[in-house]
């Protein structure tokens, strides 16, 4: 008896003991068994029946062994007796949220006909995909297919940090679809390559059309980021099938030649300079004019590591899959020896619900509040494991297994005592909570002690805080005199503050408050440039103005129970 894959998924409890569907392979990707990497373990497939419904679908190598030379991309078969089951995946290639299993009484052959489309394309337009108010937007979504016409790239980044050591290509590229609108991909690794290897080919090539399909997407700071998911995702540039040729025919017949001339195709062979992220591509601010801002960012301060805001606490129990912090909870199970009852154990729950559907592991990592300072005031900064491990080459785990009692409350690690009076540009977080709370705590994204960007930063202060070039006799009437006058708190903005830093680099930098108009490709440009890396728990302290008291008081904490403020920091020498 013979169905279309469709009406199966719509009649998942089928009483039928013999049935057939017709389906094209979409995507075939395979898993190498975990004692041979030589060897493949299982095959993992997406399925696209008549109708073009899309379902994944899962066979394991040894059962496939009759049919596994049918297995390939765009081949269409006939599956008689497949069974259904449950998709557990956390990260869904479709839509739907079964999955095909072929078992052991599974029986794979020809389809001489052709089913659904040859790529099984499903473009969503760009306006079509809309940022949900109520997500966090820390996580990437999926499954999205895109087509869009190239209009800007952007110098591909190295990364050698890496959690794992290994070294990371990243690309970044700017499409536009047939309504006008924009979007920012992301490739990594493999799929960057292949993006260098087309420009390599055709470096006169101005009019470039590309297709993600299979990609993942979120939102950051109002605008639309797709990238690869994993090996699945498929990228096609200027190929020779029919969804690319009506596309750029369709685009280049509504723009103008001064339109097309602004294009820059893919030109993104040139590797990023390490400085450019401090230097060009985030703006800049003050210490004392952070809590002026008043959206969701990332920006660059200059200032120097002046002591720790507690001692009490340096590192946390992380999620091992998500990096995110764990708590304990206690649960009542039925008991383990077969008796009546129930007994209560202690399992580790994670902030994120997708970890706790299977069982968290935790690991030890670095998260210790700094007190930075520049020529304006004073704020406390969260660092990472990462960063740390990166200047000090120590971990969290390597730190307690040296000392055990480092575990306890109030231990505090020598060895972080190297990271006092060091000057470091930090790229900083603005997060909702600072704004919405007025909390100048702020999580570091990133940090550096190059040379060329602190010297260039640091040129912005001599404009703000000019140093004086003339020796003046100071009598003890002139410093009474000055006791008198008032001085400006770091949170009060100056007019200094306002000072376009564009005055002295050619627009290299520019202020928070800076009026901006518009959404000029330079803004969508500084936008686009945002770290996506890594994401961490934001875990914010207080700050506090250089020249205004501390008050007396107690830690201040937010709904999660994470502290946020810090009223009795140690004092500043």
């Amino acid at each position: 008896m013979e169905q279309p894959a469709i009406t199966l998924l719509k009649n998942l409890n089928l009483n039928q003991d013999d049935y057939t569907i017709k389906v094209r392979i979409v995507r075939l990707w395979s898993r190498a068994a975990f004692n041979d990497p030589r060897k493949v373990y299982c095959y993992d497939m997406i399925l696209m029946d008549e109708e073009g419904t899309k379902i994944q679908a899962f066979v394991l190598a040894k059962t496939a062994r009759e049919y596994e030379h049918l297995l390939k991309e765009k081949q269409c078969l006939f599956i008689r007796n497949p069974s259904l089951g449950e998709n557990r995946q956390k990260v869904k290639y479709v839509h739907i949220s079964t999955k095909i299993n072929l078992n052991s009484n599974a029986i794979v052959s020809v389809c001489d006909e052709p089913v659904g489309t040859e790529w099984g394309f499903d473009f969503s337009p760009f306006s079509s995909v809309v940022e949900d108010p109520t997500d966090d937007n820390k996580s990437f979504k999926s499954p999205i297919d895109v087509i869009g016409f190239v209009v800007k790239s952007f110098p591909y980044d190295l990364k050698e940090d890496t959690k794992d050591g290994k070294q990371e290509k990243k690309l970044t590229f700017m499409l536009q679809d047939l309504e006008g609108k924009q979007i920012y991909v992301t490739l990594w690794d493999a799929y960057a390559e292949q993006i260098l290897d087309f420009e390599r080919a055709n470096q006169d090539e101005k009019n470039v059309v590309v297709i993600v399909q299979f990609g993942k997407y979120r939102f950051w700071g109002g605008f639309l980021y797709v990238s690869n998911l994993y090996t699945v995702t498929r990228v096609l540039i200027n190929a020779e099938i029919d969804d690319i040729l009506t596309f750029k025919k369709r685009f280049l017949s509504n723009i103008t030649p001064e339109t097309s001339s602004t294009f820059s195709g893919l030109s993104a062979s040139r590797i990023k300079d390490p400085t450019e992220e401090y230097l060009s591509d985030f703006e800049f601010s003050t210490i004392g004019s952070l809590n002026q801002i008043s959206e969701k960012k990332f920006v660059i301060i200059v200032g120097t590591i002046k002591s720790f805001a507690s001692e009490d606490s340096w590192f946390y129990n992380a999620c091992r899959n998500c990096n995110r912090a764990v708590t304990t909870k206690t649960i009542s199970k039925e008991k383990q020896d077969g008796s009546d009852g129930f007994e209560d154990i202690v399992v580790l729950e994670c902030k994120d619900d997708g970890c706790n559907s299977k069982t968290v592991y935790s690991v030890p990592r670095i998260r210790v509040p700094i007190r930075v300072q520049d020529c304006t005031g004073i704020v406390t900064l969260t660092l990472f494991e990462r960063e740390v491990l990166r200047l000090l080459k120590v971990n969290a785990t390597q730190l307690l297994d040296k000392n055990l009692d480092l575990a306890n409350e109030g231990n505090f690690p020598q060895e972080l005592n190297a990271l006092l009076n060091r000057k470091f540009a930090f790229k900083i977080s603005i997060g909702s909570f600072n704004i919405k709370n007025k909390s100048d705590g702020y999580s570091v994204s990133k940090l550096t002690d190059n040379r060329t960007v602190i010297g260039e930063l640091d040129k912005i202060f001599d404009v703000i805080q000019p140093v004086d070039e003339e020796r003046v006799n100071v009598v003890s009437s002139d410093i009474k005199a000055a006791d008198e006058v008032p001085v400006n708190d770091s949170v009060s903005r100056s007019k200094a503050d306002e000072t376009p830093v564009s005055n002295f680099t050619k627009d290299m930098f520019k202020t928070p408050d800076e009026d901006v108009s518009g959404t000029s490709i330079r803004v969508l440009e500084n936008e686009l440039k945002r770290n996506l890396d890594s994401i961490y728990d934001d875990d914010v302290m207080s700050s506090q103005s250089s020249t205004k008291p501390r008050k007396a008081g107690k830690e201040v904490v937010d709904d999660d129970g994470v502290t946020v403020g810090l009223l009795i920091p140690k004092v500043e020498k």
